[in-house]
């Protein structure tokens, strides 16, 4: 029996891993599998075990109030290292471009057990955008055994940094999760909802601020759109929220929604707003058009791309239209994986 280990710690490393996680239990008899759930956003990632049934073999929960960097990559190798160890698994599998992603690849490296990376070869070429998403995921790529790719445009990536064995072109597990939900659309095209949702590690007041004044500019001049907002779990970035948004009458805030209520809402909007490129993603499948807002995305610039979407058809129309990959990844990835590991 091969023994797989899966390590996560994050909401889209849950949502993107779940699949994979179903298809190594179809391989029971083949597959002996720890699941590793390292805490690193504990709320969200709580949410989706519940509402999918998963239980974890280990739980970490690294998280401690006002931790840098520094001190979560010390709880995280400290935390995974032993368990290694112990369980002594022939291939540890990770997931895109998080801190738990990155070190629980360097810790497997360490402990000279094969790695597989899904979701390699993304890459933004800028270490600091988003920070440190882009670092971690080269990292991973460096001392990956395997890579799984969700287009073709990604394995290129990997090969212009001299990788070229090991790698599947397989889709986008994300794809396969949002596929089990198969979502129909319930409202009609007419109807113009924009969703709002931030997911940012260090709850950033300029940016939010920047966001929240477009969202009220755009709802004051435009009544007929309906704006959505999830409440951040940060309990500073609810209360701002709240502060800013809840006067106007088009602009509904809500409670956090699981992982199936949020999709709907998402299916269902005109314009996805997102600090998330895993939400990207999602929304991709969805051919909703999506506006990912970082720390440097300006006041002035948000709203014009939000005007122009609403009032130019041909460029809504090409923005939502992106390739993310195609679904059934789960299970190429661990056919292969059988096969090699």
């Amino acid at each position: 029996m091969k023994h797989y280990m899966i390590v996560f710690g994050t909401r889209l490393e849950l949502i993107k891993m779940y699949p994979v996680i179903k298809e190594c239990q179809n391989h029971a008899k083949k597959i002996k599998l720890t699941i590793v759930n390292t805490g690193q956003q504990k709320e969200m990632v709580d949410l989706l075990l519940s509402e999918w049934g998963i239980k974890p073999h280990y739980d970490l929960n690294v998280m401690k109030q006002k931790q840098s960097l520094t001190e979560l990559n010390i709880n995280l190798m400290s935390g995974l290292e032993p368990i290694m160890k112990i369980e002594n698994p022939d291939l540890v599998v990770v997931h895109g471009d998080t801190t738990t992603a990155f070190i629980a690849s360097l810790v497997a490296f360490y402990q000279q057990k094969k790695i597989a990376h899904v979701e390699a070869g993304l890459r933004t070429n800028d270490k600091h955008a988003p920070y440190t998403a882009d670092v971690n995921r080269q990292m991973i790529d460096r001392v990956a055994d395997y890579y799984f790719v969700p287009t073709q445009k990604n394995k290129e990536n990997l090969e212009k940094e001299g990788i070229y064995s090991k790698i599947e072109i397989t889709g986008n597990t994300g794809i396969d999760t949002l596929n089990f939900h198969d979502l129909k659309r319930t409202i009609t095209n007419d109807q113009r909802q924009i969703m709002v949702t931030t997911y940012q590690r260090e709850w950033n007041d300029e940016k939010s601020k920047r966001i929240c004044a477009v969202l009220v500019k755009i709802a004051k001049e435009n009544p007929e759109v309906v704006i959505k907002y999830p409440e951040p779990l940060n309990p500073k970035g609810r209360k701002m929220v709240e502060r800013l948004l809840s006067d106007q009458e088009n602009i509904f805030l809500t409670k956090p929604l699981n992982h199936l209520e949020f999709q709907k809402e998402m299916m269902n909007s005109f314009l996805v707003i997102t600090d998330s490129s895993g939400v990207q993603e999602e929304v991709s499948d969805y051919k909703v058009p999506v506006l990912v807002v970082r720390d440097g995305t300006g006041e002035e610039t948000l709203y014009k791309n939000i005007v122009s979407l609403l009032e130019d058809q041909a460029q809504y129309e090409t923005m939502g239209v992106t390739d993310a990959g195609a679904g059934k990844a789960a299970k190429r990835i661990v056919d292969h994986l059988l096969q090699e590991v």
